[in-house]
C-alpha cells in the first residue's frame, strides 16, 4: 500500500479554504500513486473547545464541509473529526472517506484525559492490511500491552510540542521517543501523522514519519513546515533495515524550542488576521531573546520595539540589538511623574501597539511568572510567548542562537532576572548564577510538571528543604497576580495555568516528611480508651466471603421471608407477593434491598 501523510497547517473555522486545501492534497497524493491520504487531527476543526451554545452550529458546519469535500477527493482519505465538543474535552473520531462514502473508524477523548481508558482501539481492514487507529499514547500502550494482531498502526497525534514529552516531537526525536519500541512490540508498521503550526496557545511541530516493523525509519517529513510525505508500507515492501534510511537531523532541544516558539508567535498573530507585533526592550535577556524570536517569526519590518526607561544603563545595548535585527525601534519618554518606570513603559507600549495595529508580546518567562518575580507590574500584553519556558531554558536558547550568529553581545541574566526569594527563617536568597537559576527551575518543574510534593523535592536536594519551601511559598503567593496576565504559548505538559491553586485556600505546604501514603484516619488520634495497635488481643479478622455465604444460605432456607411465609407455601393473609408457577414467592422478601 502506498500511503500519503498530508502535514498541513490550517485556520480552524475557515471551512471553505480548508475544503479546497484538503481536496488539493488528495490530488497531489493521487498524482504520486497514493492509495490513501491521512490528514492531521487539527486539520479540519482544530483542537480547541468551544462555548457550549456554539457547539451545535459549529458541528453543523463541520458536517457540511465534509459533505462538500467527500465527492471531490481524488483518492480515499482518513479525516479526523470532532465527535463531541462538550467539556471537559472534545472527543475525536476518524472518518474513512472513499468515493463519497463515509464511515466512522473510532473515537477517543482528547489527549491528556483518561476518560477513554476502557475503550478498545479501533481495528479495520485497509487495502488488504489489518490496521489499528491510535489517537493517543494510551492507544499505543494498549496495542503494545494487549493481544492486538495488526499489520499497521496509524497514529494520528493530537499532542502539541512539550519539552518534557519526547514523543510530542514525533519523528524529530525518534532516539528518545517511544515509536521505535512500539513498532518492535507490535511487529507492525507505525505511521505517525502530525499537525504542524500554532492552534491557539498550542504549537505542533510536524515531523510525520513511517517506521517499519523493525523500528527502522522509512520516511520522515520535515519539522516546522507543510509537507506531503508518501511512502510504501506493508508486505512486499522493503524493510528500512535493508535500504538506506532517510537522513534525520540531530535533535537539539534549545534549537527546536526556538523554532517552536517562533512558529507559535507567527500563527497566533497571523491566524487572527494581523501582521505586526510590539514588545518592550528593558535590558533583560528574555526581552532580547523575544525580540529575536519575533523578528524570525514575523519578519523585521513587522516588529516594533520600545526601548523602555526601565532599561536604564542597558538602553544602548537594546538599541544596538534592534539595529542588528533591523526592527523598528523607538525610545520611551521616561517621565515617571510619581509612577513606576516599568508601568509607564507598559503604557507607552500600549500606545505604540495601537498606533501600529500590533499584538503586544510580553517577555515574562515561566520562572518569573511562577515566583512573581516581575514586581507585580501591570502588563498590556496579549501573549506571553516565553511564559511556559523556564529561565534556564531561555539562557540555553540564547546560547544556541549566538552559535548561529553572534546576535547578543552578552548571554547573561540581568540584575532584574536574578531570582530573589525569602527562606523560611526570613533570610534572603538570591539565585544569581546560571546554576542557581537551574536549581530553582528544577524545583518548579518537579512540582508543576511532575507533581512532586515538598517532601520529595526536599529529599532530592542538597539542602534541608528550605529552598524548596521558599519556591513553593512564592508560587502560592503569586497566584492572584498571575491570573491577571495574558495567555502563554504552551511548551510543556503542564502550564502554570493548568497547575492553578485555589485562591480561597490560605495555605502552603510545610511538610518535609513524606505524608503521601497516610490517610486521614491514620492521622487522627485514637478514641479514648481504645487499645493501641500491638497491645491487647489482636482484632478478629472479618471474612466477607464467609459472611455473604451465610446470608445466602439463610435466605435459601427462608430465614429472610416474612413470618408465616414458608419457602414452598403461599403468602400469608394481607401480604401481597408475586408467586412463581411452582407456587414459590418471587423476589427478595426481606427488610433489605436487593443490593
Amino acid at each position: 500500500m502506498r500511503i500519503a501523510l498530508a502535514q498541513i497547517n490550517t485556520v480552524p473555522g475557515a471551512f471553505d479554504e480548508i475544503v479546497e486545501r484538503m481536496v488539493a492534497q488528495t490530488r497531489r497524493a493521487a498524482e504520486q500513486g497514493a492509495d490513501l491520504v491521512v490528514f492531521p487531527l487539527a486539520a479540519l476543526a482544530g483542537i480547541d473547545d468551544l462555548p457550549y451554545p456554539d457547539i451545535p452550529a459549529y458541528l453543523h458546519d463541520v458536517a457540511e464541509a465534509l459533505v462538500h469535500m467527500a465527492d471531490r477527493f481524488a483518492c480515499p482519505a482518513i479525516v479526523p473529526v470532532p465527535v463531541d465538543m462538550g467539556m471537559p474535552g472534545r472527543s475525536f473520531g476518524a472518518l474513512m472517506i472513499d468515493h463519497g462514502d463515509m464511515r466512522l473508524l473510532g473515537n477517543v477523548t482528547r489527549p491528556g484525559t483518561d476518560a477513554r481508558a476502557h475503550v478498545d482501539v479501533p481495528e479495520f481492514d485497509l487495502f488488504g492490511m489489518r490496521a489499528a487507529l491510535a489517537l493517543s499514547q494510551d492507544d499505543l500502550d494498549a496495542l503494545c500491552d494487549y493481544d492486538y494482531d495488526v499489520d499497521l498502526v496509524l497514529y494520528i497525534s493530537g499532542y502539541p510540542f512539550a519539552l518534557d514529552d519526547p514523543a510530542s516531537a514525533m519523528g524529530a526525536d525518534l532516539a528518545h521517543a517511544r515509536f521505535e519500541s512500539d513498532a518492535q512490540a507490535t511487529q507492525a508498521w507505525v505511521v505517525g501523522c502530525a499537525p504542524v503550526g500554532g492552534y491557539g496557545d498550542q504549537v505542533f511541530t510536524g515531523s510525520s514519519f513511517v517506521l517499519a516493523p523493525s523500528g527502522s525509519l522509512v520516511a520522515l517529513a520535515p519539522a516546522f513546515e507543510e509537507a506531503l510525505l508518501v511512502a510504501d508500507v506493508g508486505d512486499g515492501h522493503a524493510d528500512a533495515s535493508a535500504v538506506e534510511p532517510p537522513l534525520s537531523e540531530v535533535f537539539d532541544i534549545p534549537f527546536h524550542l526556538w523554532q517552536t516558539v517562533s512558529l507559535g508567535i507567527h500563527d497566533y498573530v497571523t491566524k487572527r488576521g494581523l501582521t505586526d507585533v510590539a514588545l518592550l526592550l528593558d535590558g533583560s535577556l528574555a526581552a532580547s531573546v523575544l525580540a529575536a524570536l519575533a523578528s524570525d517569526a514575523m519578519g523585521p519590518l513587522h516588529v516594533h520595539a520600545l526601548v523602555g526607561a526601565s532599561a536604564g544603563a542597558s538602553a544602548p545595548v537594546c538599541r544596538e540589538l534592534a539595529k542588528r535585527l533591523h526592527i523598528d525601534q523607538r525610545d520611551a519618554a521616561g517621565q515617571p511623574r510619581g509612577l513606576d518606570v516599568r508601568d509607564l513603559d507598559e503604557l507607552e507600549l500600549a500606545a505604540l501597539a495601537r498606533e501600529q495595529h500590533a499584538v503586544v508580546l510580553s517577555s515574562f518567562d515561566k520562572t518569573g511568572l511562577a515566583l512573581g518575580g516581575y514586581g507585580r507590574h501591570v502588563s498590556c500584553a496579549e501573549l506571553c510567548p516565553l511564559g511556559d519556558v523556564y529561565r534556564s531554558d531561555v539562557l540555553d536558547m540564547a546560547h544556541v542562537r549566538n552559535t548561529i550568529s553572534p546576535l547578543f553581545r552578552r548571554v547573561s541574566l540581568s540584575e532584574s532576572e536574578m531570582v530573589a526569594l525569602t527562606l523560611p527563617d526570613g533570610s534572603p536568597y538570591v539565585a544569581a548564577s546560571d546554576a542557581d537559576v537551574m536549581l530553582v527551575d528544577e524545583i518548579l518543574m518537579g512540582h508543576v510538571e511532575y507533581e512532586r510534593p515538598l517532601a520529595e523535592l526536599a529529599a532530592s536536594g542538597d539542602d534541608d528543604g528550605a529552598l524548596a519551601q521558599a519556591v513553593l511559598a512564592a508560587q502560592r503567593l503569586a497566584e492572584p497576580w498571575r491570573r491577571t496576565l495574558p495567555p502563554v504559548l504552551a511548551m510543556s505538559t503542564c502550564t502554570l495555568d493548568d497547575a492553578r491553586f485555589p485562591l480561597g485556600v490560605s495555605w502552603h505546604d510545610t511538610h518535609l516528611e513524606d505524608v503521601t501514603d497516610a490517610t486521614l484516619g491514620s492521622m487522627l488520634p485514637a478514641p479514648k480508651g481504645a487499645v493501641a495497635p500491638g497491645e491487647g488481643e489482636p482484632p478478629a479478622e472479618f471474612d466477607l466471603d464467609a459472611t455473604l455465604a451465610m446470608l445466602r444460605d439463610f435466605a435459601e432456607q427462608g430465614g429472610l421471608l416474612p413470618p408465616g411465609l414458608a419457602q414452598g407455601g403461599g403468602a400469608p393473609a394481607g401480604f401481597d407477593v408475586g408467586m412463581s408457577s411452582e407456587g414459590k414467592p418471587l423476589g427478595w422478601l426481606s427488610p433489605f434491598s436487593e443490593n
